[in-house]
């Protein structure tokens, strides 16, 4: 019976339709987002309202010439996949730091890498990501990029 299934199972898997981009299928790795977010701020998009992570693509909640989007962005290249209106959320004021600059400040000066999903709430970014290999949620203000909260995150 068991011999069986180990044969089943190499036919079965074959069976499944995957994807790759190109980036995936040559084994090459993830862009860190903070280059994602500055290859789409030097394409104009600002500011960020949400970014996470769908189906091993950045779903992104973000402005274009005062306009919302919601991009679907490759997390391989950084291609825009997809691009359509969306409705307006809450984001940074005006004279909040570029979300890049927000992104490298939480690696460089605080340690926390592999970002999992940022979003703007209010006052705050939210911000998931990873330091000594536990994830914590941060609150991190937009102003100054300081860590206003810090848990680990459940």
């Amino acid at each position: 019976m068991k011999a069986l299934i180990l044969c089943a199972i190499p036919g079965i898997l074959a069976l499944i339709p995957i994807q790759f981009t190109d980036a995936q299928s040559t084994g090459g790795s993830r862009m860190p987002l903070i280059e994602i977010v500055r290859q789409l701020e030097a394409d104009g998009y600002k500011p960020f309202s949400e970014i996470s992570m769908d189906d091993g693509n950045w779903e992104v909640e973000v402005r274009q010439n005062d306009v919302a989007y919601e991009l679907t962005v490759d997390s391989f290249t950084g291609k825009i996949l997809s691009q359509h209106r969306d409705d307006p959320d809450d984001h940074p004021a005006k004279d909040s730091l570029p979300l890049s600059e927000v992104l490298k400040s939480l690696a460089e000066r605080d340690g926390y890498s592999d970002i999992d999903e940022v979003s703007f709430e209010r006052r705050y970014w939210e911000v998931e990501a990873f330091r000594n290999r536990q994830k914590r949620e941060l609150h991190v203000d937009p102003r100054t990029a300081k860590i206003i909260a810090d848990r680990i995150d459940d």
